[in-house]
């Protein structure tokens, strides 16, 4: 069995999420098996499942299996149940101390609180309120199955800690951190499914050291690099690693395969292990249809239609869109909408920068949408202003859709997918100086609409077949059975 390793998912997912439910579609195209594992207790889990269409039988979840059973490793869950939001008890001073409800696969959580002064932030003189021990029970025999900790560590900040397992098997089960548990875990997965597991790490924390470190018999590990793998090679000897991947890249024998989502970025990551080439794999998190028709129209709206679509996170920088927009509106007196789909944390700060703008008449906050495919086709052009993309998904999907891209000239997703002056444009960006970024965008705006704008269209296409799914589900079939 393959099984795609992460921690949770939500309603509101990452790139690592759409990459994992793209890769199980090529795994369906190509004829194999696979799981979902998460690694965290979500009580909205099956709602996330509904809504990104998967079944409750293709995921497995570590503390559901705790709670529910050992057949519940094989089946998923088997019936849910209506989920209950439970009480919460306060106390005099208005502080929550205790919240309990079920979860529609039928866990019962009771969350114990504790209030004290802020580890992270010593001049915040507000007290914080956060969990300190969960027990969980199963609601249909009333057993209470797990109880655990949670440690506020100054460094690590929310720790699981002095694990408790009740009646595992006639047992109590004692665990004082993650590592041994996940350990079980993985052991058990893999002797349900008849051992030879393939173990897919798309998020590697309380992961990848526990796999690596004393390999499960007859297993594989393949780990997926989903982000730029660098902090900075300001010292060629002594690269600087992004912490997410920091355990693998040291212990680079310890798995059979590393994939990276561009050709670029295997380039990139060989410069430092030149003696891995036949272990790392460029293969696409994303791509298009088969049959994606073809885009007839050629002709710009009136008014000109840009779009972006991500996370609202810092990193994606979407605040620096809206200001180019912005001045080419006010510069040039162009005739523009600008729409960003998307949610996230900076969603204050970008509507700030639109009011700042004096932009609300054309810049428009459009919210999470789950239908971008027949959304793009309304635009013309696709902004992005993230420093870096492990792949860019939105903007492969842009190009599928004939949107030319306007972006940074960065790694590794850009460079890989835009080619400057054929399908969009790549302009060079200062990670500490906002309004050179902001020009270098509104130049890019301006560079489109001087170029032959049905030729830019018609190279959109064209530019993505390689990552045509048929292409993608052969290369992971090839790595499979390989290993």
């Amino acid at each position: 069995m393959n099984f795609f390793i992460n921690q949770a998912m939500g309603i509101g997912n990452s790139g690592v999420e759409h990459a994992q439910f793209y890769r199980a579609e090529r795994f369906d195209q190509a004829g194999l098996p696979y799981r979902y594992i998460f690694l965290n207790f979500v009580p909205e889990l099956h709602k996330a499942i509904d809504h990104w269409k998967l079944r409750d039988d293709q995921v497995i979840n570590l503390w559901e299996y705790l709670v529910l059973g050992e057949d519940y490793l094989k089946t998923g869950l088997k019936e849910r149940q209506e989920p209950v939001n439970g009480d919460t008890v306060v106390d005099r001073t208005n502080t929550h101390r205790k919240r309990e409800g079920v979860t529609d696969s039928g866990i019962r959580y009771v969350q114990h609180m504790v209030k004290g002064p802020d580890k992270h932030d010593p001049e915040n003189q507000i007290l914080q309120v956060s969990n300190y021990r969960v027990e969980l029970f199963n609601e249909a025999t009333g057993e209470r199955r797990v109880m655990y900790e949670i440690i506020d560590d100054p460094h690590r900040k929310a720790v699981v800690s002095n694990i408790h397992l009740f009646n595992e098997n006639g047992e109590h089960l004692f665990f004082r951190n993650l590592n041994g548990l996940h350990r079980m875990f993985f052991e058990k997965l893999d002797a349900a499914f008849n051992e030879h597991s393939t173990f897919i790490i798309d998020r590697g924390e309380f992961a990848d050291d526990v796999l690596m470190e004393k390999r499960i018999p007859n297993s594989k590990i393949v780990y997926i690099v989903h982000a730029d793998q660098l902090a900075n090679r300001d010292d060629p000897k002594y690269p600087l690693w992004n912490d997410h991947y920091e355990y693998m890249l040291e212990h680079v024998d310890a798995v059979d395969a590393i994939v990276t989502a561009t050709k670029i970025q295997r380039d990139d990551i060989l410069v430092d292990f030149p003696d891995a080439a036949d272990k790392v794999i460029a293969i696409p998190v994303g791509g298009v249809r088969d049959d994606a028709p073809a885009i007839e129209d050629a002709e710009m709206h009136t008014p000109i239609r840009f779009i972006t679509a991500s996370r609202l996170a810092a990193e994606k920088h979407v605040d620096i869109a809206v200001k180019a927009v912005a001045k080419l509106h006010d510069k040039l007196g162009v005739d523009v909408i600008f729409d960003i789909y998307g949610q996230g944390e900076k969603k204050d700060t970008i509507e700030q920068a639109i009011k700042d703008s004096n932009a609300e008449d054309y810049i428009t906050m459009k919210g999470l949408s789950n239908d971008l495919v027949n959304i793009y086709p309304k635009y013309d052009a696709f902004i992005s202003t993230s420093f870096s993309e492990g792949f860019g998904l939105t903007y492969i999907e842009a190009l599928n859709a004939a949107l030319p891209v306007v972006t940074f000239d960065a790694r590794f997703g850009a460079q890989e997918l835009v080619q400057d002056g054929v399908n969009g444009f790549l302009m060079p960006f200062k990670r500490d100086d906002e309004a050179y970024d902001v020009d270098q965008i509104e130049l890019g705006l301006e560079k489109l609409l001087d170029a032959d704008y049905a030729t830019l269209k018609q190279n959109t296409q064209k530019s993505v077949e390689p990552f045509q799914d048929h292409v993608t589900a052969a290369k992971w079939k090839e790595l499979i059975d390989e290993l």
